[in-house]
């Protein structure tokens, strides 16, 4: 997968004649030595050209090298891998990708490590609730659900379903059936009507409508015209199917309403919303910042200006529109028929503790805010920047808080001016930087918008 995303065999480490496509190599060794190291333990982050991972490959290797002449295959755990999923089953394909992602030794120290400290926090947090055995096991559902359905792995930044589907390979007959699989979406529903086939569900905050097929609940009997649902929906071979937790609850149009102006519940489904339709959004908003801003998409500000800064683009852009009064009028019924009031004051809680800040507009997501990576930045139109710091460039390459857009317009605009990236191995790592930061940002590789679109009733 590497291969095809790079054009070359693995990161880091030069591959020469030697190397043998069929086998295992000294170079696969040191990559996984490193790969293992660096997900096993995330307090420090260790460099793939440290020579003690090339004395642990080379130490393993004189080890592989005498053993697989005597080692027989091991045709039983190569058939935990081979996958015939009868009838086209749901749930048959979910315990295949959560066997692929949780077990298998490539993935373990990764997804299931990350998987189990999730867990055991869960509990934790829960331990007043130790009585109610169905409750900790709801949330153990919900985590296992979240990771099947809609974590990264930090290598290269896949989901299950897309390793799984590399692992059967094309010409496999469920390859096609693991593809369709969605992203979940997890929250609470309308429930409206049903037939011979399916329960009819609208997604309260979007006001989106789903038919879930009654293949995959068995409750449908018990259910009452605009009863609120809290419940799991995952999309597979075009259909909607139930997966995870299901409870029920009365009409109560207070929950209904905060449904309607939450940012976060309306971006549990804005992957299914036409794409080009968001980024016509941003590509108006990229271009309202820029002139707002100066033609530059970065700004530094005092933190305590940032509301003030980002309310008055907000206002530009809303200008730059030139929508008539009219016009404004009916775009502000249609969100208000739509129940959407305007989300919180996304500021209400902002932190004012730190001086210093950066407003960087992500043309992939909007308009982003970040602290503690100012001397990172050595631009003249940085009044903060003392010096160049070390910490503070791993920092932003590194911590998951900063988005894969942001890091690399700081790359490409600051890299021949900063000497971090003039010395070993940092200059080295820009010819893998993009490996590295799938790595990296696993769960942000991809951005999302949170634009909330009104009116979308598909």
């Amino acid at each position: 997968m590497h291969n095809k995303l790079y054009s070359k065999k693995l990161p880091f480490y030069s591959i020469d004649e030697d190397y043998e496509d069929d086998e295992i190599n000294f170079e696969d060794v040191a990559f996984l030595t490193w790969y293992f190291l660096n997900t096993i333990q995330q307090e420090k982050f260790i460099n793939p050209y440290n020579d003690f991972i090339f004395d642990i490959a080379t130490t393993s290797m004189q080890v592989l090298e005498e053993e697989y002449e005597y080692a027989p295959e091991n045709n039983t755990l190569k058939n935990l891998y081979n996958f015939e999923n009868i009838a086209g089953d749901f749930y048959n394909s979910r315990a295949f990708i959560q066997f692929v992602f949780f077990e298998s030794y490539l993935f373990f120290p990764d997804v299931k490590q990350g998987f189990n400290n999730d867990i055991l926090d869960a509990l934790e947090d829960t331990k007043a609730d130790e009585d109610n055995p169905n409750l900790l096991m709801s949330y153990v559902r919900e985590i296992t659900e979240h990771f099947t359905f809609n974590k990264n792995s930090s290598l290269l930044a896949l989901k299950a379903k897309d390793w799984t589907k590399e692992l059967l390979g094309e010409s496999h007959n469920s390859y096609d059936d693991i593809s369709s699989i969605s992203e979940k979406i997890s929250g609470l529903f309308l429930y409206k009507k049903q037939n011979t086939t399916s329960v009819s569900l609208e997604h309260i905050a979007s006001g989106m409508s789903f038919e879930m097929t009654k293949k995959s609940f068995e409750h449908y009997d018990d259910l009452e015209e605009d009863e609120i649902l809290y419940i799991g929906l995952v999309k597979y071979k075009n259909e909607w199917w139930f997966s995870g937790n299901f409870s029920a609850q009365d009409f109560d149009a207070d929950l209904i309403l905060d449904q309607k102006n939450s940012a976060d519940a309306r971006s549990q489904v804005n992957f299914l919303h036409d794409q080009s339709e968001i980024q016509n959004i941003l590509v108006k908003q990229e271009k309202a910042f820029l002139e707002f801003n100066n033609q530059s998409p970065i700004a530094y500000m005092n933190s305590k200006h940032v509301e003030g800064f980002s309310n008055s683009f907000m206002d530009y852009y809303n200008d730059s529109l030139s929508l008539s009064a009219k016009e404004q009028k009916e775009a502000k019924q249609r969100a208000k028929n739509d129940g959407y009031f305007g989300a919180d004051n996304p500021f209400e809680d902002f932190n004012l503790e730190d001086d210093q800040a950066i407003v960087f507009f992500n043309p992939k997501k909007g308009i982003e805010i970040y602290f503690d990576v100012i001397n990172a930045f050595p631009d003249e139109n940085n009044p903060f920047f003392e010096h160049e710091s070390d910490d503070d460039i791993m920092h932003l390459l590194i911590s998951p808080l900063y988005s894969t857009e942001f890091v690399y317009y700081f790359i490409n605009t600051f890299k021949d001016t900063l000497l971090f990236f003039k010395k070993e191995p940092y200059k080295t790592y820009l010819e893998d930087i993009d490996f590295l930061l799938r790595f990296w940002k696993k769960d942000l590789y991809f951005p999302q918008s949170t634009l909330v679109l009104t009116g979308k009733k598909d």
